[in-house]
């Protein structure tokens, strides 16, 4: 079984890169993965990809050398079994609002004791079938990790119940989402919002959980003394969407 990249890190105190991509293109995906992120973000929130592309894409992860950090639809925890089988490392779980929710999905992320996740041992995850069930089973629970996107006005009561449940590895700030849902869009500096934030940071500290955010790459300095150790930095829109303003302003005459 590959090993999580991202829970090596976490687990010996170190800071984790990521990077997020919004094509799908496994070749463009398994370039980010090679490129020394630790993980590479995948969305199945906002896009709608065939099962055979999301397969391919954590293929391309895997190659790569890389997590495969893939966001699910909201309530939706049908697909997660086959994500994970399939060789995902990581799920991320958007729009949550109480701690029941990710309870639900930590439950269906891991074997007994810990969750209720059925048993079929011959997927990518078990190196196919090749792993004896019961190393298989141990390894699983060790190596797969849930990251709660903290996004919703209503989840912030609930933010360290929600770090302190088993299984739970990372709360995942959305800044985006957040600031748009407390009517201060794009307002990361405003005292209501860093309030927030540093209530995150506490409450991974108090659990032993990890602190992640997205965020511009000048800007990860000053998250990091916050007390945030995950960050997005990059995604492959934000890459082709520089560099083609930057290539065409080059040769303006």
């Amino acid at each position: 079984m590959q090993p999580s990249v991202v829970l090596q890190k976490t687990r010996s105190g170190g800071t984790v890169i990521t990077a997020k991509s919004c094509y799908t293109d496994p070749e463009l995906v398994e370039m980010i993965a090679s490129s020394g992120f630790d993980a590479v973000w995948i969305c199945l929130e906002h896009k709608r990809v065939e099962a055979a592309m999301v397969y391919a894409l954590i293929q391309a992860c895997r190659l790569g050398g890389a997590d495969a950090l893939i966001r699910v639809k909201p309530s939706n925890y049908t697909d997660v079994l086959q994500l994970i089988e399939a060789g995902a490392r990581g799920i991320m779980l958007p729009r949550v609002k109480h701690p029941d929710e990710a309870r639900e999905v930590v439950c269906a992320m891991k074997f007994p004791p810990l969750g209720a996740r059925g048993f079929d041992g011959i997927h990518a995850e078990a190196d196919f079938g090749r792993i004896p069930p019961a190393e298989y089973l141990a390894k699983a629970n060790d190596e797969n990790f849930l990251a709660v996107q903290i996004e919703e006005p209503e989840v912030v009561p609930h933010i360290d119940e929600i770090a302190a449940i088993p299984g739970v590895d990372v709360l995942f700030v959305g800044p985006a989402d957040l600031t748009l849902g407390l009517g201060k869009f794009g307002k990361t500096d405003d005292p209501e919002v860093r309030a927030i934030l540093e209530k995150v940071v506490a409450a991974c500290q108090r659990h032993g959980k990890v602190a992640a955010i997205p965020c511009a790459p000048e800007q990860v300095k000053s998250y990091h003394a916050m007390g945030f150790r995950f960050f997005n930095v990059i995604s492959d829109f934000r890459c082709v969407s520089t560099g083609m303003k930057a290539a065409r302003t080059a040769v303006e005459l």
